[in-house]
């Protein structure tokens, strides 16, 4: 799971996936509609493999020539009309590869129009998200009686049944479990993070004793003296009496 997609996010995520493939690990990243990447040579490469451009393509051909009954691709099982409007509002470059971090981020996109922002502030019901959730996923079940894309639907039942293909792959009250655990895991605060030990304080280190002169004369010393011995035998020549 791309790791920007956030706790709650997820778990929901993993479920919905189970239900569109029901293959474990990269293997649901690969999986096209019906299975028939599993089919030797149905494909030129994995969609893991593939850009997003030339995924556009195989994903017509998958309709046009496989005779599948839509483009459905990836661990979301996400269909060409989607996959388009996917592209523009991200702004992800056709060149992008469909790698199974992208196809996470292409999930959490869906979740968001769904309303996912609402519902983890408790502003959006779970019944509603759910049946919101229905939409966009045909193996979802809805919530509540409902009309459909087709028909009538009851609480359960897929919200496409009756249009010869989909149904709903799971009770309500599975999807109502995984959708109250969401919310379980979206209350729990974040384990606070481990302090960082303070190291103990170490006593400073002893200043040094300052260096106590060196004795002696020294340089002005001897000059004084010097200036000293000068004056006295200046004077001692003024006193002496002269020997006449």
């Amino acid at each position: 799971m791309n790791p920007n997609v956030p706790r709650g996010a997820a778990t929901l995520l993993d479920f919905i996936a189970g239900l569109e493939t029901n293959r474990p690990g990269r293997a649901g990243y690969e999986t096209i509609i019906g299975y028939r990447n599993e089919k030797p040579g149905a494909l030129p490469k994995p969609i893991t493999e593939m850009t997003l451009d030339e995924l556009l393509v195989e994903q017509k051909r998958w309709v046009r020539n496989l005779k599948a009954p839509s483009g459905a691709a990836g661990r979301y099982q996400i269909i060409r009309p989607t996959l388009l409007s996917l592209i523009a509002e991200l702004g992800v470059p056709l060149s992008a590869t469909f790698t199974p971090e992208l196809q996470d981020r292409f999930g959490l996109a869906l979740l968001q129009r769904r309303g996912w922002s609402q519902f983890a502030a408790a502003t959006l019901s779970l019944r509603d998200f759910g049946n919101r959730l229905a939409r966009e996923w045909a193996s979802f079940p809805v919530l509540s009686r409902q009309q459909g894309a087709h028909r009538p639907v009851e609480r359960g039942e897929s919200y496409y049944a009756g249009d010869g293909i989909n149904a709903s792959l799971t009770k309500a009250t599975n999807a109502e479990a995984v959708l109250a655990e969401v919310l379980n895991e979206l209350s729990r605060a974040p384990a606070p993070a481990k302090p960082t030990p303070v190291p103990l304080p170490t006593d400073p280190a002893p200043t040094p004793e300052p260096t106590p002169p060196r004795k002696g004369w020294g340089p002005l010393g001897w000059s004084i003296l010097g200036l000293a011995i000068a004056v006295s035998l200046v004077v001692a020549a003024f006193t002496l009496p002269l020997p006449f």
